[in-house]
């Protein structure tokens, strides 16, 4: 029976001393209440067990004293241990043989492991971002700990998209999700590693099969997300040692994405397998922004490789793209896809305004890669997704057009994937899930509206998810899409760091920060490659402060950005490092600063490191 996939040891156990404890096992089912309710006195052991077959009833009891106006602690854990993981083992299987080693290793750790998941949660909550914000936008970061997810017994991350729906991490649900990316970014290079660059890796191509081994076909939005998260891996590593390994399938990922385009032109027009389900044909901004995401993550990367000759190609493609992009598909408000629908009738958007039309632009942001295509079309086009597909009662819509599947009620808000505001609704044959809305777009539209300054927008679209997931109506621990605890929703994460403007480059030592929600005092917690701490600035006057506070490992910090009140000129900087002077250069290009910490310093945790600017008008 120990060979079993379902065989393990489960347990319950107090901590500390052993004085008044009495487990209680030889049991029937039906007495354990009433031996508790006539006292719970007895004797026994300090520890009960059954082997594999016989049933274990009973309870752990503890006896204690209390005095007036005493009082006692008493700390009861849940253990258990599965390691069989079908053909993969759990990855915590290799650190403890049993539950009751488990057991152990809490009551030695206790301290520490409830000390930091509490200091966590207090930098968490301890700032100026509205609580039932913060709750939204963390909340989903508990699929981590879901079905959805497996850390298997040879370190590598591997996932659902919902618990038990859709194998293989896959990479277009992933696109979405930054949380693990930002938090635990040991387990996202795994995937990129083990599975993108693995069995995913088509070698001849250079195509990623977007499931892994679980499927044979890539698919155009992952092809191109794949290359931005190396980016991201990369800037979220203490050295460049990822991206070093890795350029050559890197580069061959691109070259991929490259040879679809054809002519290098930049635009993508034959068949693209999306995260629709579908295929779209036609150069569209959906996967075409990826795309060109992809081309711009490729070229800083190439830089940093010293593939000068790449990186220069790469920039000529996205110079291209970005230009006809705009002379084909913006249509003067927002971005369409061309498209023969006499050829391609079924499963394509034509003129409709589809909410992830931006897709890598938002990506793009956050990797600090700048604008895939000209600002103020960017921002015109974001404006038409608020204002035709965010309905602040969705009842009417799809009284008119019935989603597929509902996870938004009548009078409740709700964005929607795809409206033709500019022709007839192109019905069901055309975009899957046109009428659907899935927390995973809200998240990824709002990230991008906070980058580029549309406050208001980004929160009505967060309060709405925040509202359907009220206890009243649904789980708020749980966004579902396809299955359980689905993936996408961890991009709610990806709205925290836009509100943040935080950018960041583990190998080269950079932070920086630009927040967007009440920049005259602004405070949050913060990650990057090696610690976390919380991040506070504010503006009094002509100076202006910017504090990191380490909470939890180290953050090796040789640049630091910032950026300035509207009109302001920067006049003198200073740097401590607990209130000793470091030495410090720094320049201002237009609203951001750049200060350069010598040869760098490593802030330990619970040390404070501190700007102060004096600025002019």
């Amino acid at each position: 029976m120990e060979a079993q996939a379902d065989y393990g040891t489960l347990g319950l156990a107090l901590l500390g001393p052993s004085e008044g404890v009495v487990p209680l096992a030889d049991l029937p089912e039906d007495s354990l209440a009433a031996w508790l309710s006539g006292g719970g006195q007895g004797e026994g052991s300090t520890r009960a067990e059954k082997p594999f077959g016989r049933a274990l009833v009973g309870g752990l009891c503890k006896t204690i004293q209390l005095r007036p106006g005493e009082e006692q602690q008493v700390t009861f854990l849940v253990v258990w241990h599965f390691p069989h993981l079908p053909q993969h083992g759990n990855h915590y299987g290799t650190r403890f043989p049993d539950a009751e080693a488990v057991a152990v290793y809490l009551a030695q750790h206790f301290e520490r492991l409830a000390g930091q998941t509490r200091l966590w949660r207090d930098t968490w909550y301890d700032s100026t971002l509205p609580w039932w914000l913060l709750d939204r936008l963390f909340a989903p970061v508990s699929i981590l700990a879901s079905g959805t997810c497996q850390w298997r017994a040879n370190g590598r991350f591997w996932a659902w998209e919902g618990v038990r729906c859709c194998a293989g991490t896959c990479a277009h649900v992933w696109n979405y999700a930054h949380a693990l990316a930002r938090l635990f970014p040991e387990l996202e290079r795994s995937v990129r590693e083990m599975q993108d660059f693995g069995p995913g890796f088509v070698a001849a191509t250079g195509a990623v099969n977007f499931r892994g081994e679980s499927n044979d076909f890539w698919a155009g939005d992952s092809q191109g997300g794949t290359a931005l998260k190396c980016l991201r891996e990369h800037q979220m590593s203490l050295d460049s040692r990822f991206l070093e390994r890795n350029w050559p399938k890197i580069r061959k990922t691109v070259e991929f994405l490259m040879d679809q385009d054809g002519n290098g032109d930049g635009l993508i027009e034959g068949s693209q397998h999306n995260t629709y389900d579908i295929n779209f044909f036609g150069a569209n901004t959906m996967v075409g922004s990826l795309y060109l995401g992809a081309l711009r993550a490729a070229e800083e990367m190439a830089r940093e490789v010293g593939d000068s000759e790449f990186a220069a190609k790469c920039r000529k493609v996205f110079e291209a793209g970005s230009r006809l992009t705009v002379e084909r598909l913006f249509n003067g408000e927002y971005f369409v896809q061309e498209v023969d629908l006499k050829k391609h009738p079924k499963h394509q958007y034509g003129d409709g305004c589809l909410s992830d039309q931006l897709f890598g632009q938002g990506w793009a942001h956050q990797v600090g890669l700048g604008y895939l295509y000209p600002r103020e079309k960017v921002l015109s086009a974001l404006r038409a997704v608020y204002v035709y597909n965010w309905a602040p009662d969705i009842g009417p819509q799809n009284a008119a057009h019935p989603p597929q599947r509902w996870f938004a009620r009548p009078g409740e808000a709700g964005l929607f994937t795809c409206t033709w505001p500019k022709s007839k609704h192109l019905g069901p044959d055309s975009v899957l899930y046109r009428d659907e809305v899935w927390t995973g777009i809200e998240y990824q539209v709002a990230g991008h509206m906070v980058w580029e300054g549309m406050l208001t927008e980004a929160l009505a679209i967060c309060r709405g998810v925040h509202e359907r997931h009220h206890p009243s109506r649904h789980n708020p621990w749980n966004e579902v899409e396809c299955g359980d605890h689905y993936a996408r929703a961890m991009a709610s994460y990806g709205v925290f760091l836009a509100l943040c403007g935080f950018n960041s480059h583990g190998p080269g030592g950079h932070v920086g920060f630009a927040p967007r929600f009440k920049p005259e005092h602004f405070r949050a917690a913060f990650t990057t490659a090696d610690g976390w701490g919380a991040y506070e600035q504010k503006r009094e006057g002509d100076t202006m402060t910017a504090t990191l506070a380490v909470k939890w490992g180290g953050v090796r910090v040789k640049t630091f950005s910032l950026e300035l009140s509207a009109g302001s000129r920067l006049e003198r900087a200073l740097a401590t490092l607990d209130g000793r002077p470091v030495r410090l250069d720094a320049r201002q290009e237009e609203r951001r600063v750049l200060m350069t910490l010598g040869d760098g310093l490593k802030v330990p945790a619970g040390a404070t490191l501190q700007f102060r600017l004096k600025c002019q008008s």
